[in-house]
């Protein structure tokens, strides 16, 4: 098990390459039945269309899978490439043992764990209205009971198209209900951006998304730039726009978390452009946020986005600032924000590592286990391993030979389980380190 005590032991074990950019993060299943033998194995899938299964012992590839790709000029993806495959981290469930993946295209897939194969027929869940290439799926397909609910939004925000939630039926990939952000017919935009998809209430009663900007003379019209929570059915139940500090492309662009303290009533905690956390009492969503901090600066390219972590044992959120705010009070990297017992929030620390860079360089979510926060830099292609007590650096991936670190950039959260922590990087590779 990796911990604070030793951490800073970590070393590559292998390194894959899979074909093709990653920005899905790398997932794990433990004693999966490949060719009669329990297996621990690594899923994973590329911007180039590949989905993989590797040995998380050895880093070998079990099976590969092509799935299709769209067409895009959108500068968001690699220009040479000119296709996009997946963006989103594909949904894994023990329970019937299939992978859930949606390409960018809007295909959705049931993979079996142990050999890739197709479960059932592919489904294409993009209205005609809004096909690909002016919709696309960035966000990771969520999985609750038997339903799984798919966030759309569009390449470069290029117009015309209507972001949405998706809600499919598990047992035939039929599509069961459409909510449009600012409706089917309105204004275009409300794109739905946050990489973990929605967010699902433990017990399964709400369905939680945070949106971006609408076409409109009011870029928040209808649902836009909203705070939302519906119900398993996709009717709206509470919904909140924060006070505009500009009224140009204020996108949350993020995944709302959901967490709870013992003293305190259920919360929630979504990071917007704007470069300020919003924190809810999801009790009293359509009361606006409870609190509001300054963490990152408000910039065009809007990197303060993403998901924060929720450590339930020191009680705190972790979260990534690519820039220095505008006052130098909050730097860039690493910030700690401790829930008190009074409910309030306040920062514990702030550690400035990584790139110092509005630019391209999204708050990767950080990822918190046995004590440590393990952070990955976007644009620096670092990774580092935090005590989650004091703020302390532990380790970086930069303390490593040039041949074990990544190059080109990290735009996915790393994983940790089972003592190893896995990398995927923008080189086409999925690194493991352990011990």
């Amino acid at each position: 098990m990796l911990n604070t005590g030793n951490v800073s032991q970590l070393r590559a074990h292998w390194a894959t390459d899979i074909g093709g950019p990653i920005t899905t993060q790398p997932t794990l299943v433990t004693g999966v039945q490949i060719n009669g033998k329990p297996t621990d194995v690594v899923y994973a899938a590329t911007w180039s269309g590949r989905i993989v299964a590797l040995n998380a012992a050895t880093g070998a590839i079990i099976w590969s899978v092509q799935a299709p790709t769209v067409q895009t000029s959108c500068g968001n993806f690699d220009a040479s490439q000119g296709f996009v495959g997946t963006i989103g981290t594909p949904t894994l469930d023990r329970n019937t043992n299939r992978m859930y993946v949606v390409t960018g295209y809007g295909f959705l897939h049931a993979l079996d764990l142990s050999t890739g194969a197709d479960v059932m027929p592919w489904t294409q869940l993009l209205d005609a209205a809004n096909a690909s290439p002016r919709t696309i799926v960035f966000g990771s397909p969520t999985l609750s009971g038997s339903d799984i609910y798919v966030t759309t939004a569009g390449p470069c925000d290029r117009r015309p198209y209507h972001g949405q939630i998706v809600r499919v039926s598990t047992a035939n990939l039929a599509v069961l209900q459409r909510w449009y952000t600012t409706g089917e017919t309105g204004p275009d935009g409300g794109g739905i951006w946050g990489p973990g998809g929605v967010s699902i209430s433990p017990n399964g009663l709400w369905i939680y998304t945070a949106t971006g900007n609408a076409f409109a003379d009011t870029q928040n019209s209808s649902y836009a730039e909203h705070v939302v929570r519906l119900t398993p059915y996709l009717t709206i139940d509470a919904a909140n726009a924060p006070p505009l500090s500009t009224t140009v492309d204020v996108d949350f662009g993020a995944t709302p978390l959901l967490f709870q303290t013992p003293a305190c009533h259920p919360m929630l905690a979504a990071m917007q452009k704007t470069g300020i956390l919003h924190i809810y009492d999801r009790n009293t969503l359509a009361d606006g946020p409870i609190y509001s901090f300054q963490i990152g600066r408000s910039t065009p390219s809007g990197g303060f986005i993403g998901l924060p972590a929720f450590d339930p044992a020191l009680n705190r959120i972790y979260l990534a600032n690519p820039v220095d705010s505008s006052t130098g009070l909050v730097r860039h990297g690493l910030v700690a924000l401790s829930i008190q017992s009074d409910c309030s929030v306040a920062i514990a620390w702030n550690l400035p590592v990584g790139v110092n860079s509005a630019g391209a360089n999204p708050a990767i979510s950080p990822i918190v286990a046995n004590g440590v926060v393990y952070y990955a830099d976007g644009i620096g292609s670092e990774v580092f391993a935090v005590d989650a007590q004091s703020g302390s650096q532990l380790w970086s991936t930069n303390n490593l030979p040039q041949a074990d670190r990544v190059t080109g950039g990290i735009f996915t959260s790393p994983t940790v389980v089972n003592g190893q922590l896995f990398v995927a990087g923008f080189d086409h590779k999925i690194r493991a380190y352990g011990l």
